[in-house]
């Protein structure tokens, strides 16, 4: 019988679906749904205990592609801590407390730090992740730099990662930048300290979607003008499964990876690839959170049938795979198709490099083997999914 339990540390994680902090886990009631649509832990919204500027809450979506926000509101140490004090009021989901500091002021860190976990939380998760919390434009180790600016020096994130561990009895996790950095160095650097975790990945920075009939003003609504901001969702999914290999091939810590997952088999990627829990947020966004229990049901199926009877059974296989490009054995084989879903619909035939694919008299799609580069688009391209590469020549 294959199961989605399991132990992190001191925590008994039911499912490996973490509703990343967000907009989704502002609010008990919020985080409440989530536990009864099976997520197995959330990360509260990001509480700061010192807010440069006020934070709107806007975001602009493209459904299946990606989520745009400029700005986002953040909770000051008050409403953190009701947050977390009501939420454990209302459930036994593991609370992971999103939270930053001062800067590089650890007397700061540690302040947040002991609230919230007087406050009930679970473990805390460092953020050295969004990028419009800088408090100003000056360099590092003047005690006026956050989120990613912190998350760019790994001296230190690492200092701070360090203190925080000392300050308190919980779990700490830490959530680094992928912006403007080396992941490999952040990894190595966060597996010598003494926390518990790595979280992968946060949102990318990026510049706005404009309307252009309008002279390139915002197409989000109730914005009078924009501000380079957070890009996530699928756009981000591939970008967040390198992170989590560079995290769990250069530390032994556990690693919260994820980034535009959208279904089950997302989930069994980013766990093949070294991750143990899986965050999630824009999905959950757009079609709420049933889309947890379809991702548990289906990764439950996917892991009967294939043998898996826990996650471990399964965690970083891929890695295996993974070669620098000049050991990749490529194989010479030529297309093969499936007349019976082929439809004739020509897609094939139009992609821009190729000059091997052609219609018989019949329409039948044929392939000249002399001018084939074995490349495989055709095949990725075809809607019907008629065109194959055999995986044993």
């Amino acid at each position: 019988m294959s199961t989605l339990k399991q132990q992190i540390g001191p925590l008994s994680i039911n499912s490996p679906v973490m509703v990343a902090s967000g907009p989704l886990t502002d609010s008990p009631d919020l985080i409440k749904q989530a536990e009864d649509n099976g997520a197995g832990c959330v990360s509260t919204k990001l509480t700061m205990l010192q807010q440069a500027a006020k934070g709107y809450r806007r975001m602009y979506a493209v459904r299946g592609q990606y989520n745009f926000n400029p700005s986002d509101k953040r909770n000051d140490l008050e409403q953190g801590i009701e947050l977390v004090f009501k939420t454990k009021q209302v459930t036994t989901l593991p609370i992971f407390a999103n939270i930053a500091g001062p800067g590089d002021d650890l007397d700061g860190w540690s302040k947040i730090a002991k609230a919230m976990e007087q406050a009930g939380a679970d473990a805390l998760e460092l953020n050295f992740v969004c990028p419009n919390m800088a408090f100003s434009k000056e360099a590092c180790g003047e005690n006026k730099i956050a989120g990613a600016q912190i998350g760019q020096r790994p001296d230190i994130m690492s200092r701070i990662a360090d203190h925080v561990k000392t300050q308190v009895s919980i779990p700490v996790w830490v959530k680094a930048t992928a912006n403007n950095v080396n992941y490999v160095n952040t990894a190595k650097a966060l597996g010598k300290t003494s926390i518990d975790g790595i979280v992968v990945m946060g949102s990318q920075i990026a510049v706005p979607p404009i309307d252009i009939y309008k002279g390139g003003r915002p197409c989000m609504p109730n914005l009078d003008n924009n501000a380079i901001g957070g890009l996530v969702g699928p756009v981000n999914r591939m970008y967040a499964n390198r992170l989590i290999v560079n995290a769990s091939t250069n530390t032994d810590k556990p690693i919260a990876g994820g980034g535009g997952i959208c279904e089950w088999k997302h989930v069994a990627e980013s766990i093949m690839f070294g991750a143990s829990i899986t965050p999630m947020c824009t999905k959950l966004l757009w079609d709420g959170f049933g889309v947890i229990k379809d991702i548990n049901d289906g990764l439950l199926r996917f892991m009967e049938e294939q043998g898996y009877e826990t996650l471990a059974d399964m965690r970083g296989i891929a890695q295996q795979y993974l070669v620098t490009p000049d050991k990749l054995i490529a194989r010479d084989i030529l297309p093969h198709f499936d007349r019976d879903k082929c439809v004739k619909c020509g897609a094939c035939l139009k992609v821009g490099s190729c000059t091997a694919l052609y219609q018989d008299k019949d329409k039948n799609i044929q392939v000249d083997a002399s001018r084939c580069a074995f490349c495989g688009l055709c095949a990725a391209l075809c809607p019907k999914k008629a065109i194959y590469f055999p995986t044993e020549g």
